[in-house]
Formats: structure tokens, C-alpha cells, sequence
């Protein structure tokens, strides 16, 4: 294949070091959305012996992650089955009453025991419980059903915006989180940005992004994007190249053509802004990224078709061009076409 991701083990591992060093508590690495683009088999083949958790969004993730690893699994999102997630020792958040009553009689229909991880609502008003009511009567009914809870979980919404915010979300956890029966043994977990650095009382932190080298400068970067040329053309002056004429030549120049697209997850918001490292000098691309391909402008850079091309070794310079994070920078790379690599 032309293009290939590379991922870097040792930074990928000198990430978990630190975040562990800093943490000094269980660790849950998340690998939805394909580890972040990174590739989720790749990632946990790096990690599996080295965390105690995996964390997905739903639950085709997780019955992929249990084919290259033992370790405990956590759906953050919504199932679709719960007896196949039990079925598979895969463990799943709890976002209700009505889901806890469901979920067990499931549970007892098939002999089968649900490992459920119950999620605050303290204030990410995205999933969970906010009041201590019905929080209260999920307690009681589990203890009638004598089901403990394996987890208790919130997840900060601000941590880097909005200080009063986050010690709002910290009290309202730490309120619900007394209210737990000490023979359940469950395990209380925290997630969102940079919650690593925040103390908090919990058993275990969620991380993802600082995980794959980003959202601080102790981490370093995991992935690198590379490509080749496949294709040099000579364009005249007042010649226009790509669609819907997105670049107008203003003098004769070389183009070289690159395999790798908007479909292999290159946002198209891009063009005529991505630059790119051909023989250790910078190419910039000219004309709108295409499906399968983009071009560069490599007049004043001696090179030929097979030569390497570095597309991003950094998620950071790509993300403030598309007005994005590198989140979506990342995420994106779920649609790579090519090759994932381990180095």
C-alpha cells in the first residue's frame, strides 16, 4: 500500500508511564472510535499487560476489543444487547432505573451476570443519573436483587473552562459516592480532559487523548501519517488543478500527486492549506483535497514518483486550520485506507 500510519510504541508507552506517574491509580485507556484513529487491535496489543481497563462507545467496539485482549471492557455508550455484552464478560454503563430493572431481568432470564457501571450525571448533562433520588432507588433495587454495582462513574465536562464548574461536579461525586455500600467493593472511575491532574478520590481514571500524545506537553505523539508520490505533471500558467478549479496556476509548475484523500479521512477544509514533508523540505498543497488524492506543489523541490511523503507526524498543526481539535483530526483516520504499522 502507498500510505501507512506509524505508531510509535515507545511514545506510546513513555505516555502511559507519565499518566500513570501522575495518576498513581488503576488506569482505563479508551480506544472507541478505532483507538482514536489509531487502530484499536494495535493499541491494545501494545497495552493489554500494562492497564486494567478498555473503554469503547458501544458495543460492536467492545465485542471487537474482546477478540485481542482478556481484560476488563467498559461500554460508555448505549448497547444494543445486553445479553450479548454479558454473554461476552463485556461490563456497560447504567444510565437509569428504567435500564437497571431492564438489565436484570435480562440478566436473570439467561442466568447470566451484568457487570454495570453506573454513570452520574454531574454535570455533562450527556448520559446518567442526576438525582440523588433515583439514585436511591437504584441502590434499593439492586440491593433487593442483590446485584452490587461494579462501577460508579462521572465524567468533567470543564476542566480546562470553567473552575467552579468542575468543583460543582466534584461535590455532587463525592456526594453520591458516599451513599455506595462498602460490601459492594465498587469501583469508582473519572474521565474528561485532563482529570488526571485534578486528585480526585477514585479508584481509577479514564484517559484518551493524552494516552495517543496530546492535551499536554509531557505526552508526545503517536501517530505519523505517510504516503508517496505516485504521479508528477508539469502545469502551465492560468491552468487550474483539482475540482471546481481550486487552485489557479500562477506560473508553470510541477505537481506531484499523493494516494490519500477525504476518504481516507484527510478533511477536505484542508486545501490549499496542508503542507507536507517531501525529502525533508516543506510541499504545499495546491487545489481541493479530492476523494482518493491530493496535490502538492513540488517546483522548487528535486524528487520523483516512490518518493516518501509525510502528511502529519502531529495533530496539533492540522487541527487550528480546519478550525477543529485534534480530536477530529484523529478520529478521522478511523476511514484509512492504508496500512497501520507498528515501530
Amino acid at each position: 500500500m502507498f500510505s501507512k500510519i506509524f505508531l510509535s510504541k515507545s511514545n506510546l508507552l513513555y505516555n502511559l508511564q507519565k499518566i500513570q506517574e501522575i495518576s498513581k491509580h488503576k488506569t482505563c485507556v479508551m480506544i472507541k472510535a478505532n483507538a482514536y484513529g489509531h487502530g484499536e487491535r494495535e493499541i491494545i496489543s501494545i497495552l493489554n499487560d500494562k492497564v486494567d481497563y478498555f473503554g469503547v462507545s458501544n458495543q460492536s467496539e467492545a465485542l471487537f476489543a474482546r477478540k485481542y485482549t482478556n481484560k476488563d471492557i467498559i461500554v460508555f455508550g448505549a448497547c444494543e444487547d445486553y445479553k450479548v455484552c454479558m454473554a461476552n464478560d463485556v461490563s456497560f454503563a447504567l444510565f437509569s432505573l428504567y435500564d437497571a430493572k431492564r438489565i436484570v431481568k435480562i440478566a436473570q432470564k439467561n442466568d447470566l451476570k451484568p457487570k454495570m457501571h453506573l454513570c452520574l450525571n454531574t454535570g455533562m448533562n450527556r448520559y446518567g443519573v442526576k438525582t440523588e433520588k433515583e439514585f436511591d432507588k437504584i441502590l434499593s433495587f439492586l440491593k433487593r436483587k442483590n446485584i452490587p454495582l461494579t462501577g460508579l462513574y462521572t465524567h468533567f465536562s470543564s476542566l480546562t473552562t470553567d473552575r467552579n464548574y468542575t468543583d460543582m461536579q466534584k461535590e455532587k461525586f463525592y456526594r453520591f459516592k458516599k451513599k455506595l455500600p462498602k460490601e459492594w467493593n465498587t469501583l469508582t472511575h473519572v474521565g474528561g480532559g485532563q482529570s488526571i491532574f485534578e486528585n480526585i478520590d477514585a479508584d481509577m481514571f479514564r484517559v484518551g487523548l493524552e494516552m495517543y500524545g496530546y492535551g499536554n506537553e509531557f505526552v508526545r505523539p503517536v501517530l505519523r501519517v505517510e504516503s508517496e508520490i505516485v504521479d508528477i505533471q508539469k502545469v502551465s500558467a492560468g491552468e487550474h488543478i483539482g475540482y471546481l478549479c481550486g487552485y489557479t496556476a500562477k506560473s508553470d509548475m510541477t505537481i506531484a500527486t499523493i494516494p490519500l484523500g477525504y476518504g481516507d479521512g484527510l478533511p477536505r477544509k484542508l486545501s490549499n492549506k496542508l503542507k507536507v514533508k517531501i525529502n525533508g523540505k516543506t510541499a504545499c498543497n495546491v487545489g481541493n483535497i479530492c476523494m482518493d488524492a491530493f496535490m502538492v506543489d513540488v517546483s522548487d523541490i528535486n524528487c520523483k514518483i516512490g518518493d516518501k511523503v509525510v502528511i502529519m507526524d502531529n495533530a496539533s498543526t492540522l487541527a487550528p486550520l480546519i478550525d477543529s481539535t485534534e480530536y477530529e483530526v484523529l478520529t478521522n483516520m478511523t476511514k484509512f485506507r492504508g496500512e497501520r504499522k507498528l515501530e
